[in-house]
C-alpha cells in the first residue's frame, strides 16, 4: 500500500509514547548521552564497545607553592564502556501490522487499537526492560545499607542511604528512590504523616509515585530485583598484600565455590575515604569500603580472582580507599550463603545512564525505526514466501552503565 510507511511511522510514534510512559526507572537516569548513538548508529554494530569517559576527581593543594612543591598528578579520566549484545540487550514483541493497517484511517478504530492491543503489548514490553535495567543498576550499585532479610519499616535505614550518598558527594537535586511493595507498606504505614503530599507536590505525582522524603521521590516499583551471594561466605581472606585495580585474589575457598554478580562485601581494614580529600570517613565496622563483584565467578582451587568495584585505589587521584588490604585480611560478604534479598534503589539521575541503540530495517523487510527523547524503537514486517504469512515485531536494543555507581545506595530488606 501507498501509506505503508506513513503508517509504521505513527505506529511507531505511539508504541515509543507508550513505552515511555510504562518506564519511569529509564525515562528518569540521564539520557543526554545517547545524542552520540542516534548520530552515530550506522558506524556501530551489534557487539560494539562505545566508551564514556567521567571526569576525574582532582586532587586540591594546600598553599601557595605549586602542588605543594611536587609534580601535579596526570588527569586520568575513568571509562565505562556500553557494549551492546543481542542475547542479552535485545528485546521484542510481535504485533498483528494488518490489524493496525486496517483501522489506521478511521480515528475510532484506531484510538481503540491502541488502547486494547498497543498498550498492553508494550507495557508488557517495558515491563521487561525496566525489570532488567533496573536488576543490572542494583548489580552495579556497591553503596550497601539495611540488614538482609528485615523489612524496611524505619525512616532511618532510609536516612542511612541518604547519608551514603551524601558521602559520595552525590548533587542533593534529582534523587529517586525505588521501594518494593514491602517497604512501601512498611514505611507508610510507620511514617503516615511525612508521605502526605503537599498541593506542589501533589501536582506531579505519576502512577506509583508515594511522596518526597529523605531528599528523595519515592516510587513504589514491582520490578525491583532479590539478589544475594554465592555459596561461599565463610574463612574467605584476602591473598596477596598491596593488591590494587578492579581485580582482587581471595583464599579460602573452596573449589566449585561461586561469587555472584552484585554481591556486597568489605575488607577488615580498608575503609572508604572522601572523593575529594582522600581522607577516611572513620574507622569504625561501619566505614568499611563496600565492594561488589562484577561478574559471576566461579573457583577453580583454594584461590580465586574475583573481578570488583570500585578499583582498588589507595593514592590520589581518585582515591577509593583508606588503604591496601594486609595479606589474609577477612573478607566479609553481606548475607548468607546461597540466599537472595530483595533490594530497594536511591540513586542520583546521574548515577545510570540507559542507552537505546536505533536499529535498521533489514533489507527485503518494510518498517520504521523511531527516535525522540532518547528512545528508540522499530517496527517492522517480514514474509515468509514459502508458507504464506506475515509477521511483525516491535524491537528495542538496550543497554545500561553506571557512570556514576558511588551516586546510588541499595537497600536490602
Amino acid at each position: 500500500m501507498a501509506n505503508d510507511i506513513k503508517v509504521y511511522q505513527v505506529l511507531a510514534r505511539e508504541a515509543a509514547a507508550i513505552f515511555e510512559e510504562n518506564a519511569p526507572f529509564c525515562s528518569g537516569i540521564n539520557r543526554a548521552r545517547e545524542e552520540d548513538f542516534e548520530r552515530k548508529y550506522d558506524k556501530y554494530k551489534v557487539g560494539s564497545t562505545v566508551n564514556i569517559t567521567i571526569p576525574p576527581t582532582a586532587r586540591v593543594y594546600k598553599g601557595a607553592t605549586f602542588a605543594e612543591g611536587g609534580s601535579a598528578e596526570d588527569t586520568q579520566e575513568r571509562v565505562v564502556p556500553v557494549t551492546f549484545a543481542d542475547a542479552t540487550d535485545r528485546f521484542h514483541t510481535t504485533l498483528a501490522f494488518s490489524t493496525f493497517e486496517k483501522v489506521f484511517n478511521n480515528p475510532d478504530a484506531k484510538a481503540e487499537y491502541i488502547e486494547r492491543i498497543l498498550k498492553p503489548k508494550m507495557a508488557s514490553l517495558a515491563s521487561a526492560v525496566e525489570a532488567e535495567m533496573i536488576k543490572r543498576a542494583v548489580q552495579a550499585t556497591a553503596n550497601h545499607v539495611g540488614t538482609p532479610g528485615t523489612a524496611v519499616t524505619a525512616m532511618l535505614t532510609i536516612a542511612q542511604a541518604r547519608a551514603k550518598l551524601s558521602r559520595g558527594l552525590t548533587p542533593l537535586t534529582q534523587r529517586s528512590a525505588l521501594i518494593t511493595d514491602d517497604t512501601n507498606v512498611g514505611l507508610v504505614d510507620a511514617n503516615k504523616g511525612i508521605f502526605n503530599p503537599s498541593a506542589e507536590i501533589s501536582k506531579e505525582f505519576t502512577e506509583g509515585y508515594i511522596g518526597y522524603g529523605q531528599g528523595a521521590k519515592f516510587y513504589e516499583c514491582v520490578n525491583m530485583p532479590s539478589i544475594g551471594p554465592g555459596n561461599d561466605v565463610t574463612g574467605l581472606v584476602v591473598s596477596g598484600a598491596s593488591q590494587t585495580g578492579s581485580n582482587l585474589l581471595i583464599g579460602g575457598v573452596a573449589n566449585g565455590s561461586t561469587f555472584l554478580k552484585g554481591q556486597v562485601f568489605t575488607i577488615a581494614g580498608v575503609f572508604a575515604v572522601h572523593p575529594l580529600t582522600g581522607l577516611p570517613y572513620g574507622s569504625a565496622a561501619g566505614d568499611l569500603q563496600q565492594f561488589i563483584v562484577t561478574a559471576d565467578t566461579t573457583s577453580a582451587g583454594t584461590t580465586v580472582t574475583l573481578p570488583i568495584y570500585p578499583a582498588i585505589t589507595p593514592a590520589m587521584p581518585n582515591r577509593t580507599v583508606s588503604a591496601s588490604p594486609a595479606d589474609t585480611a577477612v573478607i566479609t560478604p553481606v548475607g548468607a550463603a546461597s540466599t537472595t534479598y530483595k533490594q530497594n534503589l536511591m540513586y542520583n539521575k546521574d548515577a545510570y545512564t540507559v542507552a537505546m541503540m536505533p536499529l535498521p530495517i533489514i533489507a527485503s523487510c518494510i518498517g520504521y525505526t523511531y527516535s525522540a527523547k532518547g528512545f528508540s524503537m522499530r517496527v517492522m514486517t517480514f514474509g515468509d514466501g514459502k508458507a504464506d504469512v506475515e509477521s511483525t515485531r516491535i524491537d528495542i536494543l538496550a543497554t545500561l552503565a553506571a557512570p556514576r555507581a558511588e551516586w546510588g545506595v541499595r537497600v536490602t530488606q
